[in-house]
């Protein structure tokens, strides 16, 4: 996890593993990617979410959730949700933020644009959420733990330790996995609500994807994305990106973002091959799929910008 000023580390050497593939990145030509529009959000945005036919960005800068009309490319709501806003999600007919700095996290009605709960999860420094209608889960950065919410009764029903600093969640084939900064992927039993496997798959992955029944997960401090198998828990390819990978997004391709040259990446998630890349803005944090395009948040830039694809 970082914020702005944080300095990237070296490139963390990766030791050659039995059965793993690494992958290099493709030379041949593509499509150009381009940046198809970008909206000023002001206050160093660090989520990206689409939901209820809009954008929501998390503005850790300045406490508030911006509402984005994909059709204009415009801001239509601010939110207030307090302290320093950091993921956001949507999922059980609401906008879901976590918070850096409180231990509260906010549920927003797209349909009035308003808080109307706020979760006391059990700690600050949270890092990113997932929402569906059953559950929303939320990562506590500062407490190595894993909140599960009930989105019926807007409560806290379990913390799951997963220790290493978690950073995200995402959800494959029943399970919830979640990427440490100290380089493992936990894998939780979301009837059971306990870690069942701990994966090691590289230097500080900062966020997690379900992509073509497999599980990929960022390298900050590394130069290549991990694929992990769930049916072995193991690591089955590597793909070379460079340092600073961070957000997903999976649609037709697979996007993912670098945090230290502003890029956006397309890769094909069968050949394991990055297949395009545009410049999209200073320090991106985030990646969305919407039905219109790709919108990445950009921390240092204050913006969002938005790149035809799917």
């Amino acid at each position: 996890m970082h914020r702005t000023g944080l300095a990237l580390a070296a490139i963390v050497a990766g030791a050659v593993l039995v059965g793993v593939g690494v992958v290099e990145a493709s030379n041949e030509r593509t499509p150009r990617l381009r940046v198809i529009g970008r909206v000023s959000t002001g206050g160093q945005p660090t989520g990206v979410a689409y939901g209820a036919g809009s954008v929501w960005v998390a503005n850790y800068g300045n406490g508030t959730v911006a509402r984005i009309d994909p059709k204009r490319n415009r801001i239509t709501a601010r939110i207030d949700v307090q302290g320093s806003p950091y993921g956001v999600a949507f999922g059980a007919g609401s906008v879901w933020t976590s918070s850096f700095d409180t231990s509260f996290v906010s549920r927003i009605d797209p349909t009035t644009n308003k808080v109307i709960a706020r979760i006391d999860v059990g700690g600050a420094k949270q890092a990113n959420l997932e929402a569906t209608d059953d559950a929303v889960w939320v990562a506590l950065y500062g407490e190595g733990i894993v909140t599960r919410i009930d989105p019926t009764s807007n409560t806290a029903v379990a913390h799951v330790h997963v220790g290493g600093k978690p950073e995200d969640v995402a959800l494959l084939t029943g399970a919830v996995w979640v990427p440490n900064e100290n380089g493992t992927l936990q894998r939780v039993d979301s009837a059971t609500n306990t870690v069942v496997a701990t994966i090691r798959v590289g230097a500080d992955p900062d966020n997690a994807v379900a992509c073509r029944g497999r599980m990929w997960t960022s390298n900050l401090r590394g130069p290549s994305l991990s694929v992990v198998d769930p049916a072995t828990n193991r690591v089955v390819a590597r793909v070379r990106v460079g340092t600073g990978s961070v957000g997903f997004a999976c649609g037709k391709s697979l996007w993912t973002a670098n945090w230290v040259n502003g890029s956006l990446l397309r890769i094909d998630p069968q050949r394991r091959k990055v297949t395009g890349r545009v410049r999209v803005g200073n320090e991106p944090r985030s990646v969305a799929l919407t039905p219109g395009g790709v919108w990445i948040a950009n921390q240092a830039s204050g913006t969002v910008s938005r790149v035809a694809g799917s």
